[in-house]
């Protein structure tokens, strides 16, 4: 079993999260979307986050806006969240991950 965090909004930073993480020998820091630094613009730029990641030995999971419904009966909102790119950027962690 492993343990992490979710993103704290004291830590002013994502490298501040990531060193309470180590620091508290947790394995990983959920990324939440409803926060603007972890919009789908900011999670396509891969680098910056998996850099720092790497470097502390971490891994990231991913809290999906709660808004987001890809289910939803009404195929223009189906569409609409489909359009985001939420789901594009999420293949590019998992691959990240898997690496």
């Amino acid at each position: 079993m492993q343990f992490g965090m979710p993103t704290l909004i004291e830590n002013r930073t994502l490298q501040e999260n990531i060193d309470l993480c180590s620091s508290l020998g947790l394995n990983f820091i959920e990324l939440n979307m409803n926060f603007p630094e972890y919009q789908v613009e900011c999670l396509e730029q891969i680098d910056h986050l998996t850099e720092p990641a790497k470097k502390a030995g971490i891994y990231y999971t991913i809290h999906l806006d709660e808004n987001l419904n890809i289910a939803d009966f009404n195929h223009l909102v189906t569409d609409a969240y489909l359009e985001t790119k939420t789901i594009e950027a999420l293949k590019k962690s998992v691959k990240w991950l898997n690496k």
